[in-house]
């Protein structure tokens, strides 16, 4: 079974916790097109994990077990996923439920049975400016945001999350329901099932990836007409890499502006004139690792893949 099979089998057909901050646009990892992605198209993106993200997963025990020795409260693990009762597209993969000890269990019956979660992160010392004081709320955005999620799922209370910052400084935060703030979060939530997950209909791209994952080749052949609008947004993207501005967030905003503009077409012209081109490099042959990992190495050859080529953006001569 391929590694995205698996995933499509443990995670539920609906929003979860680290998807809440994309769907609002506040993700640093993800977009609202790449969770609409995977909810319509079934597409997983990032099946192949980094180190850090490997590392955090296996470093969870360890943060909990710190997290009871720094509290003496007690966790529990949930492996399945936890639904909201209400709004069945809302679902969190809880890392513990807490209780005090002797208080017995704290799930039973499908119904949680303490007021209290936790969630486990690992962060990068140079993230620190990221965190305030202890035992406050102010922790990264999307962290605040997916603990608000579980809270409004499990109807608990408080959701302590446990952070190890650098290997050496183990920190422990509160974050204490606010039904307003959870009522913004579905809001969009249920706006963005309706209007997008629903239909079938893709949200806005808004970054160059986006548009790419949207429109993957160009139709042979084909161009489009630039609008007078997206004359002077090609005007703009071009001052800003004139300035060397190129990995700025305008500058992908416009770029990921003109592409979805373009969509399948490969050429954008005005006046019988091509001011860009959208088009994929030649197909590579790559090995396939998945494949390989279960095969001798003397027959790789035989897992090799033809792979399409990336989609690539030029300008052409002045707008």
């Amino acid at each position: 079974m391929t590694a995205e099979a698996s995933l499509k089998m443990i995670r539920p057909h609906g929003i979860g916790g680290t998807d809440i901050a994309a769907v609002l646009g506040l993700s640093p990892y993800r977009t609202a097109l790449e969770v609409w992605s995977r909810l319509v198209r079934g597409v997983e993106h990032n099946l192949d994990e980094g180190l850090h993200l490997r590392f955090g997963r296996h470093a969870e025990s360890f943060v909990a077990g710190e997290y009871e020795r720094a509290t003496g409260l007690r966790t529990h693990t949930h492996d399945g996923p936890l639904f909201h009762p209400e709004h069945r597209f809302m679902f969190g993969h809880v890392d513990r439920l807490v209780t005090k000890p002797g208080a017995g269990t704290a799930f039973e019956g499908g119904r949680v049975l303490t007021d209290r979660l936790l969630e486990c992160k690992t962060a990068s010392a140079y993230s620190r400016h990221e965190w305030g004081d202890e035992g406050t709320d102010r922790v990264p955005r999307a962290y605040l945001l997916q603990c608000a999620w579980y809270l409004s799922i499990t109807g608990c209370q408080i959701a302590d999350l446990a952070v190890l910052l650098g290997n050496n400084d183990f920190r422990v935060y509160r974050i204490e329901r606010d039904t307003e703030l959870e009522g913004l979060l579905l809001s969009h939530a249920r706006r963005f099932w309706l209007d997008h997950v629903l239909p079938m209909v893709p949200p806005r791209p808004v970054t160059a990836g986006d548009a790419s994952l949207l429109f993957p080749r160009e139709v042979d052949g084909a161009s489009v007409e630039a609008s007078p609008e997206l004359l002077q947004t090609l005007e703009r993207y071009r001052d800003l890499m004139a300035q060397g501005s190129a990995l700025g967030s305008e500058c992908e905003r416009l770029r990921a502006e003109i592409l979805a503009y373009m969509g399948e077409a490969g050429a954008l012209t005005f006046g019988g004139q091509t001011l860009a081109t959208w088009r994929s490099a030649r197909p590579a042959t790559r090995i396939d690792s998945h494949a390989l990992r279960a095969a001798l190495p003397d027959v790789a050859a035989r897992f090799s893949k033809e792979c399409a080529g990336s989609r690539r953006f030029l300008l052409r001569g002045a707008a």
